[in-house]
């Protein structure tokens, strides 16, 4: 009896460990420990960066949630492409995410290349940068937090987009004010995923 007992605990087990396994092949960048955490650090200051010039710059925000990292087009072999977006509350229970389509209208969302840089240089250590409002690489590898000189004077994409979302009704009385939104909270997310932020969205809907 006992011994049935255990043969059916060590099947379990066996089978609980190969799902996990496979959750993980199909949902989890295939990066090393080390790339990991590059995108990792790189991605929280690039959400520290959008999410501060959004609270500090728009009044009628309850919270700022950030989106997990998701990676794109992942071979293990060399720095991909990755992008994150934020979600807007607005004091009505309201919530809009930039990035997503609007009518006819894809915004843009926030990741390499365009936003953040990531990589290693020459001996191995890493290397994180992301752009000022003019456009020019900050190097921000060794910030814990993000640099006053990373912070934002103004962003014209996430503007348009929060335009767009509060004309297309998900967003109610969120308004450009220098007064900004101070009690409002921000989530960070640093999780990484596999796939894309649309193709996630349809299987929910399945």
């Amino acid at each position: 009896m006992k011994k049935k007992i255990f043969t059916t605990l060590a099947l379990i087990l066996v089978l609980v460990s190969g799902g996990i396994f496979v959750y993980n092949k199909r949902t989890k960048p295939n990066f090393g420990p080390k790339t990991t955490k590059l995108y990792q650090r790189g991605f929280r200051l690039l959400e520290e960066q959008i999410g501060t010039y959004i609270k500090e710059h728009y009044k009628g925000i309850e919270k700022i949630e950030f989106s997990p990292i998701y990676v794109t087009g992942d071979d293990g072999a060399s720095m991909l492409n990755a992008y994150v977006r934020p979600t807007i509350y607005d004091k009505y229970g309201n919530k809009a995410t930039l990035g997503t389509q609007i009518e006819n209208y894809a915004p843009n969302s926030f990741g390499i290349v365009t936003d953040l840089i990531v990589d290693f240089d020459w001996d191995g250590n890493e290397v994180i940068e992301l752009f000022d409002s003019d456009d020019e690489r900050i190097d921000v590898s060794n910030a814990k937090k993000l640099p006053k000189e990373a912070k934002l004077r103004d962003a014209e994409s996430i503007d348009i987009n929060i335009e767009l979302l509060l004309k297309d009704g998900q967003l109610k009385e969120v308004v450009k004010d220098e007064k900004g939104s101070t009690e409002a909270e921000i989530l960070y997310n640093v999780e990484l995923r596999k796939g894309d932020a649309e193709l996630e969205k349809e299987k929910r809907k399945i």
